[in-house]
């Protein structure tokens, strides 16, 4: 009977791992068909997309799509989007990482009712027209600064950074102040070095977030020399026709030439702090 039983649970296991496979292969493949299709219709010569929007398989192989964009405008927009990502992350850490460290400690006065009216700009907003009446009274419009200061907090990134830092024990803060260390010397010495982990996860959310800043943009940039590279590939994908001047119609295969490029940035932070990612959001999230 016991060895019946064995075989049974033995053999329902069998059913259940194959159903995972297949299940977690076919979600798989929902995900990378697409980017397969990206990677390979980049590199396809112009002949091989005229009649087929969709290829899986190799026809053909070319750079002179990825040559076209890096002589054409979008390396502007490439330069751009860099610079608002890089500039942007900086900005926001710089004003994310000390309020996460005030609002950590318990002693804070007011703690409560500053956390209370964090959370409530994450539920509501105040809409599109004085958002913009803000950022055209600071005189922001049609900088760069446009893009990066009116978000240059998010109030999800707070959250978790202030629950990662106040989960750091009082004791070894406490005895760091019995050594003479002031509230700077802490967080430099003690808290960012303990913190590595949620610190990269959140410079990736950050760094994400400003290299897809599409709708700002839109709405406070109006030198086409400064917009971003979401400007411009939607722009691209919008309008085949004359995009790159001079008459030259623009087929599938430049497009996505210029969607791989500017998944690129991400593509090469991610490795770096891919091993610090999960753990920082799940220590983040469930601390405090």
């Amino acid at each position: 009977m016991i060895k019946s039983n064995t075989i049974r649970e033995s053999t329902s296991r069998k059913v259940f791992r194959a159903f995972n496979t297949i299940f977690l292969t076919f979600v798989c493949l929902i995900f990378i068909i697409p980017i397969w299709n990206v990677l390979i219709t980049s590199v396809a010569k112009d002949i091989d997309v005229m009649g087929s929007d969709y290829l899986l398989v190799p026809r053909s192989f070319t750079l002179q799509n990825y040559w076209r964009v890096l002589n054409s405008g979008y390396m502007g927009a490439f330069k751009n989007s860099l610079k608002v990502a890089v500039l942007g992350t900086i900005f926001s850490m710089l004003i994310t990482v000390p309020m996460g460290f005030a609002l950590s400690q318990k002693h804070l006065l007011g703690r409560s009712i500053i956390m209370k009216a964090i959370v409530f700009t994450m539920v509501f907003d105040v809409g599109i027209m004085p958002f913009y009446i803000v950022v055209r009274s600071l005189g922001l419009i049609n900088k760069t600064a446009a893009i990066i200061i009116p978000v240059g907090l998010s109030t999800f990134n707070l959250i978790i950074l202030k629950n990662y830092m106040g989960s750091i024990p009082v004791s070894l803060l406490e005895s760091a102040k019995l050594d003479g260390c002031n509230d700077a010397t802490i967080l430099l010495k003690i808290v960012l070095p303990l913190s590595v982990s949620i610190l990269a996860a959140v410079i990736l959310f950050y760094f994400v977030s400003y290299w897809n800043r599409y709708f700002e943009v839109i709405m406070f940039i109006n030198d086409s020399r400064k917009y971003t590279l979401q400007v411009v590939l939607r722009s691209l994908m919008f309008e085949s026709d004359d995009s790159l001047g001079g008459g030259q119609y623009v087929y599938n295969n430049l497009k996505m030439a210029v969607m791989v490029l500017g998944m690129l940035p991400v593509l090469i932070i991610y490795p770096f702090v891919q091993k610090h990612f999960v753990s920082g959001i799940m220590l983040g999230g469930v601390k405090g």
